[in-house]
């Protein structure tokens, strides 16, 4: 199993994934841009047998409808605000079995939207990433401009159950941004910030729970304090 990120530079820094799995085959969450998705998939030679999206956001599905794909997944309560048909609609814990091996487990993760999912990767048993879409980015959460701040809090609190390991690939790349908002209202957090910046380089750095549990204030709010740090974001 491959996890492939395409970042798409567009305004808003969208990334959505390509799963490589089995023989070939591949797995697309949240594809922005059918463009990008059929010329990473004609590249690398690889046949288009599942597509996932997260939320109700036109940003993270508006590709799908120009991709040739039978079986298109989402959560339950997404697919009623999302103008697309769907082979599935999944509800907390149902799985996508990709192979014996590998398989996509829903966790609800309202907040964002009302109907966001989550979709933990789980191998050979053992959870080892989460797709977040837009619950959570490195060094911040959502906004809830279409959701409820209180209902995020309640979705963040699912991710302090999961091993230190585990890595968060979210729906953009606002890394750098949420490392100034920080770096203002948070000074004593940079240098344990700047070292994980450090590992970026030029790419997308993805963040492991680990990372985000020691730099991300979000994660440790409690709800008073979740919802002035998500009010100071709305207006950086």
């Amino acid at each position: 199993m491959k996890i492939h990120s395409i970042i798409t530079n567009n305004e808003l820094q969208n990334i959505f994934y390509v799963i490589e799995y089995g023989d070939k085959k591949a797995c697309v969450i949240d594809p922005c841009d059918s463009e990008l998705t059929k010329d990473f998939l004609t590249k690398n030679k690889l046949s288009l047998e599942k597509i996932v999206v997260t939320h109700e956001h036109d940003d993270h599905y508006s590709g799908v409808i120009w991709l040739d794909c039978e079986d298109i997944f989402t959560g339950e309560k997404a697919s009623k605000e999302i103008p697309l048909c769907f082979s599935d609609e999944l509800q907390e814990w149902e799985s996508i079995i990709l192979e014996e091996y590998l398989e996509l487990r829903v966790i609800e993760t309202p907040g964002h939207t009302p109907g966001h999912i989550s979709l933990e990767i789980i191998e050979n048993e053992k959870v080892v990433g989460i797709f977040v879409g837009d619950t959570v980015f490195s060094w911040g959460v959502g906004n809830t401009y279409s959701g409820d701040t209180e209902v995020l809090h309640g979705s963040i609190q699912k991710f302090q159950s999961y091993e230190d390991d585990v890595i968060l690939y979210s729906g953009h790349d606002y890394l750098e941004n949420n490392f100034r908002f920080i770096e203002k209202y948070l000074p004593e957090k940079k240098p344990e910030l700047e070292k994980i910046l450090k590992k970026k380089g030029e790419e997308v750095y993805f963040t492991s729970l680990w990372e985000e549990k020691c730099v991300n204030p979000f994660l440790s709010a409690d709800k008073n304090e979740f919802i002035r740090l998500r009010e100071l974001r709305n207006t950086w």
